[in-house]
C-alpha cells in the first residue's frame, strides 16, 4: 500500500464528516435575516391643520432595530420617527395645498431598513380634508385646566404646536439658537417626558429635552421673539417652568414702538424640566395696555445649572390663570408739561384717556352726550397734531372743542365722563385742565358714593382749545376724604361761548403740583349730609343708597328694635366703633367698643332688628359689612327672618379681630331672589360675653349686585 495514500485518508474522512448531514456547509443555503414589515394602512384622510397623520405598524421578525425614512414627491412636507409616527412638518392648509399636484392628496414613500436585509417600502396617499371651523390648534390638554377662552383663535398669541411653521413665518417670529435649527424643529422642540408632562394641544416646549440627547438639559440656548400684536384682553396667560429665578432664563413683555421692556418674568422651578400642571400658569395683567402693540421675548441664555426653560400656549383672556407676574402699563411721557413721580404711581385707574373706547366699554367709566360711544381717538384734541405748543401725557389728551374730529364745532359738544369709584389715598388730586370762562358750566366734579357733588372746579382760560403747558395744572386738596371712595366727573354743559373743556391725566399725590403758575382748585370740605353717603375704606355698588336697611349714623334716631346693650343709646355715637377703619357714612357699629368701650370688648350683648321691608325684584341681594366672632361656636352674626320670625338665612362671621369693619373683605351677600315680593326683616345679634364675643357691622342694604 502506498504510504502517502494511507496518510491522506483521515483528511478525506474529516472533510466528508464536515459536509455530511445536509446543506449546512453551503453559505448560499444559510438561514437569511428577514426584511422589516410595514403594515399598509391603505388610503389615509386627515383634517387640515393637523399635526400627526398616522402611527404605522412596523415590525422586524428578527428583533433588529429599524430605521424609517421618507422619499417621494411630497416627502419634504413630513417627518417620521423610528417608532412609526408620520406627521406633517408644516400643517397642511386645505385652501392652499402644499402637495406637488395641488390637489390636497400628498404622496410619500416610507422605507424601513434594518441594515441586515432587503429594505421594505410602502407607498402612502394622505388626503387632506377641509375644516370649516377651527384654528389649527388641537383643542386638547394634558394635566392642565383650560376654559372657553383658551382655544379662541384671536386670543392665541402662540401655541408652539408647529416649530417648522414658526421658522417659516418670519413676519410673526424671529428665532435664534436651538429654536432656529431646522433639524431640531423637524423633530419637534420637546420630548414631553411621558404622561407626567403637562401641555395644551399636542406639544409644549422644553430646552431641557430640545436636542433629544439624554443628559443635554442645561446646554441648549436660544430665543423666540413673538413679533408685534395688539393687546385686546385684560391678561396674557401662559405656562412656564424651569430656571432658578436668575436673569438668563425667562420672558419679557416689550413695547413694540420703541423696544422698551415693560415687564420681565424669570421662572424659579429648577426641578421641573417640563411643565407639570396648573402650578406653572402665570399671567400679566395687561388691562393698562389695551390697544397697545407689544412683543414677547422668550429666552434661555444660561448653559449652566438650571439653564433650561419650559413653556406653552401664550394667549389673551379676561379670565387669567395662575400667578400675576406684573401689571405693566403703557409709558405716558409728558409732552410740553413737567411731571413728578406721583404722576405715574398715583394715576386714577385709566384716567390717562389713552383709549376712551376701552375706558367706557371695559373699565367702568360712564359717558354721556358727546362723550358716549367713543372710538379710541374720539375725545382727542386734533390741534395737537399740528400745534407744537399743545401739551399732554402719552399719546392723547381730551378737548371737547375738537372731539369727534370737530364735527360739531368747538362750543357745541356737551356731555359728561365719570370715573368708577377710587379710594382717596393721598393729599391732592392733580390734573391738567383748560377751557371755560369761569362761569360757563364746564369743569370737574368730585362725587360721593350716591352721586352727590362734593366739590367742583370750573376753569377760566377760554382759549386755546387745548392744554398748552404747566400753567394748566390744577390741584384740589382732598385730604378730608382720606380712605373714602369717590368718583371724578368731567362735565361740559355749555353749548355756547367758551363752552369747551380740555383735560388730561388725573392723579393723586402728596404735593400740590405747581411747576409753572397753575391753579388752586380749592379744598374739599365735608358736611354731615355729604359724609353720610361716603364709603370710607370700602367700595359701594351704584345702587348702595337706593334701599338702605340701616345706616347707623345716629344711634338715637335709628328705627331698629334694640335689646341688651343696644338699648337706650346715650348719644349718636353710642354704637360707634371708635377705632374703625372702614365705614359707610358717619359711623359704623362695633359691640367691642359699644358705649365708648365702657364694658370692654367681649362683654356687651344684645340685638338689633330692622323694620320689615319688601324684597324688590330690582334689588334681590342683601349686602352688609360684618366681621367679628369665631365662626359659629360663638352666637354672633345676623339672620334674615320672615314676619313670623322664621329664619330664612343666617351668617356667623369668623374673623374675631380686628374689632371693627376693616374694608371690602368684610362684605357679605345673601341672595333673596326666592323672597321677591315677600316681607322680611334683619336681626343682628351678639349673644356672646366671652372670647371673640363681638360683632362689627355697617350699611345693610338691598342691591342688584352681590357685594
Amino acid at each position: 500500500m502506498n504510504k502517502a495514500l494511507i496518510t491522506a485518508l483521515p483528511v478525506a474522512f474529516a472533510l466528508a464528516a464536515c459536509t455530511s448531514g445536509g446543506d449546512g456547509g453551503d453559505p448560499a443555503n444559510l438561514p437569511q435575516n428577514s426584511s422589516p414589515s410595514i403594515t399598509d394602512p391603505g388610503p389615509i384622510s386627515v383634517e387640515e391643520n393637523s399635526r400627526n397623520v398616522i402611527d404605522l405598524v412596523v415590525t422586524d421578525a428578527d428583533g433588529n432595530p429599524v430605521t424609517l425614512s421618507l422619499s417621494g414627491t411630497d416627502a419634504g412636507r413630513f417627518t417620521i420617527s423610528n417608532s412609526g409616527t408620520l406627521a406633517f412638518a408644516i400643517p397642511a392648509d386645505f385652501e392652499a395645498p402644499g402637495d406637488a399636484d395641488g390637489n390636497n392628496v400628498y404622496e410619500v414613500t416610507v422605507t424601513a431598513s434594518d441594515t441586515y436585509s432587503t429594505d421594505t417600502s410602502v407607498n402612502l396617499e394622505i388626503t387632506v380634508t377641509d375644516v370649516v371651523v377651527g384654528d389649527g390648534i388641537p383643542q386638547t390638554s394634558n394635566l392642565v385646566t383650560t376654559d372657553a377662552t383658551t382655544f379662541v383663535q384671536e386670543n392665541i398669541i402662540s401655541s408652539f404646536e408647529y416649530p417648522v411653521l414658526m421658522q417659516s413665518e418670519t413676519n410673526k417670529f424671529t428665532l435664534s439658537g436651538v429654536f432656529a435649527d431646522p433639524a431640531i424643529a423637524q423633530s419637534g422642540w420637546n420630548n414631553l417626558d411621558g404622561p407626567s408632562a403637562a401641555r395644551i394641544g399636542d406639544a409644549a416646549v422644553t430646552t431641557c429635552e430640545i436636542t433629544g440627547v439624554p443628559g443635554d438639559c442645561d446646554a441648549p440656548q436660544g430665543e423666540i421673539l413673538i413679533l408685534d400684536f395688539t393687546v385686546t384682553q385684560d391678561s396674557i396667560t401662559f405656562l412656564m417652568s424651569g430656571g432658578d429665578g436668575g436673569a438668563l432664563v425667562g420672558v419679557e413683555l416689550i413695547l413694540a414702538s420703541d423696544g422698551s421692556v415693560l415687564s420681565t418674568y424669570n421662572p424659579n422651578f429648577c426641578g421641573d424640566a417640563v411643565i407639570r400642571g396648573d402650578q406653572h400658569y402665570v399671567h400679566w395683567d395687561t388691562s393698562g395696555l389695551i390697544g397697545t402693540d407689544v412683543r414677547i421675548r422668550i429666552f434661555d441664555e444660561n448653559s449652566g445649572g438650571c439653564g433650561f426653560i419650559s413653556f406653552d400656549h401664550f394667549y389673551q383672556t379676561n379670565s387669567p390663570m395662575g400667578v400675576n407676574i406684573g401689571s405693566p402699563s403703557k409709558p405716558l411721557p409728558p409732552v410740553n408739561v413737567t411731571s413728578e413721580a406721583a404722576a405715574v404711581t398715583g394715576l386714577i385707574p385709566h384716567a390717562s384717556f389713552e383709549n376712551p373706547e376701552d375706558m367706557v366699554n371695559n373699565r367702568g367709566w360712564v359717558a354721556t352726550g358727546a362723550f358716549a360711544n367713543p372710538m379710541p381717538d374720539s375725545w382727542e384734541g386734533t390741534a395737537r397734531a399740528s400745534n407744537a405748543a399743545a401739551a399732554r401725557f402719552g399719546d392723547r389728551a381730551v378737548s371737547t372743542c375738537e372731539m369727534n374730529a370737530n364735527s360739531a364745532g368747538c362750543d357745541a359738544p356737551v356731555g359728561t365722563v365719570t370715573s368708577p369709584s377710587f379710594q382717596v389715598t393721598d393729599t391732592y388730586l392733580n390734573f391738567l385742565m383748560a377751557g371755560g370762562n369761569g362761569a360757563a358750566p364746564v369743569g370737574m366734579n368730585l362725587l360721593d358714593g350716591a352721586g352727590n357733588v362734593i366739590h367742583t372746579y370750573t376753569p377760566n382760560s377760554c382759549g386755546p382749545s387745548h392744554i398748552d403747558g404747566d400753567n394748566d395744572w390744577v390741584w384740589v386738596d382732598i385730604s378730608a376724604l382720606s380712605t373714602a371712595y369717590v368718583r371724578m366727573q368731567v362735565f361740559d354743559n355749555e353749548p355756547g361761548g367758551c363752552g369747551f373743556v380740555s383735560f388730561d391725566h388725573f392723579y393723586q399725590g402728596p404735593n400740590a403740583w405747581n411747576p409753572g403758575g397753575g391753579t388752586d382748585g380749592g379744598a374739599v370740605a365735608l358736611t354731615p349730609a355729604v359724609e353720610a353717603n361716603l364709603g370710607f375704606n370700602v367700595s359701594l355698588p351704584d345702587d348702595a343708597f337706593d334701599q338702605v336697611i340701616g345706616s347707623f349714623d345716629d344711634a338715637t334716631t335709628n328705627n331698629w328694635t334694640a335689646t341688651g346693650d343696644f338699648m337706650n343709646p346715650a348719644g349718636p355715637d353710642a354704637w360707634q366703633g371708635v377705632s374703625g377703619e372702614g365705614r359707610v357714612g358717619l359711623r359704623a357699629v362695633s359691640t367691642c367698643e359699644l358705649n365708648n368701650n365702657a364694658a370692654g370688648c367681649d362683654a356687651p350683648t344684645g340685638s338689633l332688628t330692622s323694620p320689615e321691608f319688601m324684597v324688590d325684584a330690582a334689588r334681590p341681594y342683601f349686602n352688609i359689612l360684618i366681621t367679628g366672632g369665631n365662626g359659629g361656636t360663638v352666637p354672633v352674626g345676623f339672620e334674615v327672618l320672615d314676619p313670623s320670625d322664621s329664619v330664612i338665612a343666617s351668617f356667623q362671621p369668623a374673623s374675631c379681630g380686628p374689632p371693627w369693619v376693616n374694608g371690602d373683605d368684610d362684605w357679605v351677600s345673601v341672595d333673596l331672589t326666592a323672597q321677591i315680593g315677600n316681607m322680611v326683616k334683619i336681626r343682628i345679634y351678639d349673644n356672646e360675653a366671652g372670647g371673640c364675643g363681638f360683632v362689627s357691622f355697617d350699611h345693610p342694604h338691598m342691591s342688584a349686585t352681590a357685594k
